[in-house]
């Protein structure tokens, strides 16, 4: 396998994997604040207005 290729593949794993912890950071900070959310002020929505 030609070096260049095997640096690209390299490359490409380590951005999916950089990316794939990025979103599970988001997606812990983003339940944390919902918890942190006082429901007791949200609107109920009504699915038959629609």
């Amino acid at each position: 396998m030609p070096k260049g290729l095997t640096f690209l593949l390299i490359m490409i794993a380590l951005i999916i994997v950089y990316t794939i912890a990025k979103v599970l950071q988001y997606v812990r900070l983003s339940q944390k604040q919902w918890d942190q959310v006082d429901k007791s002020k949200l609107k109920e929505w009504d699915e038959d207005e629609w």
